[in-house]
Protein backbone atom coordinates (compact mmCIF):
# COMPACT_ATOMS: atom_id res chain seq x y z
CA UNK A 1 0.00 0.00 0.00
CA UNK A 2 1.46 3.34 -0.92
CA UNK A 3 1.69 6.24 1.54
CA UNK A 4 -1.20 8.22 0.04
CA UNK A 5 -3.61 5.28 0.41
CA UNK A 6 -2.44 4.62 3.97
CA UNK A 7 -2.92 8.27 4.95
CA UNK A 8 -6.38 8.34 3.35
CA UNK A 9 -7.37 5.15 5.19
CA UNK A 10 -6.21 6.52 8.55
CA UNK A 11 -8.04 9.81 7.91
CA UNK A 12 -11.23 7.97 6.99
CA UNK A 13 -11.03 5.80 10.13
CA UNK A 14 -10.51 8.92 12.28
CA UNK A 15 -13.56 10.67 10.82
CA UNK A 16 -15.81 7.63 11.36
CA UNK A 17 -14.61 7.33 14.98
CA UNK A 18 -15.56 10.95 15.67
CA UNK A 19 -18.97 10.43 14.07
CA UNK A 20 -19.71 7.57 16.47
CA UNK A 21 -18.64 9.47 19.61
CA UNK A 22 -21.28 11.17 21.77
CA UNK A 23 -21.41 13.40 24.83
CA UNK A 24 -22.07 11.30 27.93
CA UNK A 25 -21.95 13.95 30.64
CA UNK A 26 -24.84 15.55 32.50
CA UNK A 27 -27.61 17.17 30.50
CA UNK A 28 -28.61 19.85 32.96
CA UNK A 29 -30.93 21.85 30.76
CA UNK A 30 -32.68 24.94 32.04
CA UNK A 31 -32.35 24.23 35.78
CA UNK A 32 -35.31 25.83 37.54
CA UNK A 33 -37.18 25.65 40.82
CA UNK A 34 -40.78 24.50 41.17
CA UNK A 35 -41.83 28.13 41.76
CA UNK A 36 -40.23 29.16 38.46
CA UNK A 37 -42.20 26.56 36.44
CA UNK A 38 -45.15 28.96 36.06
CA UNK A 39 -42.90 31.23 33.96
CA UNK A 40 -41.55 28.44 31.74
CA UNK A 41 -43.19 27.95 28.35
CA UNK A 42 -45.32 24.89 27.67
CA UNK A 43 -43.29 21.97 26.24
CA UNK A 44 -40.00 23.55 27.45
CA UNK A 45 -37.39 21.14 28.88
CA UNK A 46 -36.35 21.72 32.49
CA UNK A 47 -34.16 20.22 35.19
CA UNK A 48 -35.43 20.14 38.79
CA UNK A 49 -33.73 19.00 42.01
CA UNK A 50 -35.77 17.96 45.00
CA UNK A 51 -37.67 14.98 46.40
CA UNK A 52 -40.57 12.75 45.41
CA UNK A 53 -42.62 13.01 48.57
CA UNK A 54 -45.78 11.12 47.65
CA UNK A 55 -47.11 8.59 45.13
CA UNK A 56 -50.39 9.99 43.76
CA UNK A 57 -51.33 6.83 41.86
CA UNK A 58 -50.31 5.32 38.55
CA UNK A 59 -47.27 7.13 37.19
CA UNK A 60 -47.97 10.39 39.07
CA UNK A 61 -45.94 11.66 42.02
CA UNK A 62 -45.70 14.82 44.10
CA UNK A 63 -42.29 16.46 43.68
CA UNK A 64 -41.07 19.05 46.21
CA UNK A 65 -38.16 21.45 46.36
CA UNK A 66 -37.53 24.42 48.68
CA UNK A 67 -39.83 26.64 46.59
CA UNK A 68 -42.95 24.44 46.34
CA UNK A 69 -44.57 21.32 44.93
CA UNK A 70 -45.54 20.09 41.47
CA UNK A 71 -47.04 16.91 40.09
CA UNK A 72 -44.67 14.87 37.94
CA UNK A 73 -45.36 11.91 35.66
CA UNK A 74 -42.69 9.19 35.71
CA UNK A 75 -43.18 6.36 33.19
CA UNK A 76 -42.02 2.92 34.28
CA UNK A 77 -39.03 2.84 31.92
CA UNK A 78 -37.65 6.12 33.35
CA UNK A 79 -36.79 4.49 36.72
CA UNK A 80 -33.94 2.45 35.13
CA UNK A 81 -33.18 0.57 38.34
CA UNK A 82 -33.30 3.55 40.69
CA UNK A 83 -35.14 3.18 44.00
CA UNK A 84 -36.33 6.49 45.43
CA UNK A 85 -37.87 7.28 48.80
CA UNK A 86 -39.31 10.55 50.09
CA UNK A 87 -36.00 11.48 51.79
CA UNK A 88 -33.83 10.97 48.69
CA UNK A 89 -32.57 14.00 46.77
CA UNK A 90 -33.16 13.47 43.05
CA UNK A 91 -32.66 15.30 39.77
CA UNK A 92 -35.34 15.04 37.10
CA UNK A 93 -35.33 16.28 33.53
CA UNK A 94 -38.53 16.59 31.62
CA UNK A 95 -41.03 18.59 29.66
CA UNK A 96 -43.32 21.20 31.22
CA UNK A 97 -47.03 20.68 30.58
CA UNK A 98 -49.33 23.63 31.33
CA UNK A 99 -52.98 22.56 31.04
CA UNK A 100 -55.97 24.45 32.40
CA UNK A 101 -54.90 25.72 35.84
CA UNK A 102 -52.36 22.98 36.44
CA UNK A 103 -48.66 22.61 35.71
CA UNK A 104 -47.00 19.19 35.50
CA UNK A 105 -43.62 17.87 34.40
CA UNK A 106 -43.42 14.77 32.21
CA UNK A 107 -40.16 13.22 33.41
CA UNK A 108 -37.85 11.69 30.80
CA UNK A 109 -34.79 11.21 33.06
CA UNK A 110 -34.52 10.62 36.79
CA UNK A 111 -31.42 10.15 38.90
CA UNK A 112 -30.57 10.05 42.57
CA UNK A 113 -28.13 12.84 43.33
CA UNK A 114 -24.82 11.25 44.37
CA UNK A 115 -25.97 7.61 44.13
CA UNK A 116 -25.48 4.74 41.70
CA UNK A 117 -28.51 2.87 40.27
CA UNK A 118 -29.70 -0.23 42.08
CA UNK A 119 -30.88 -3.51 40.54
CA UNK A 120 -34.61 -2.72 40.58
CA UNK A 121 -36.52 0.52 40.47
CA UNK A 122 -39.62 2.26 41.66
CA UNK A 123 -40.92 4.49 44.42
CA UNK A 124 -40.57 3.23 48.00
CA UNK A 125 -43.10 4.66 50.46
CA UNK A 126 -41.51 5.07 53.89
Amino acid sequence: MNNAKAIALVALMSVSSFAMAAYTGPKEQNKVSVAQLKDVADDQWVTLEGKLVKHLGGENYLFRDDSGEVEVEVDGDVWRGTEVGPDDLIRVRGEVDHSWNKTEVEVEHLEKVGAAPLSKGGFIAK
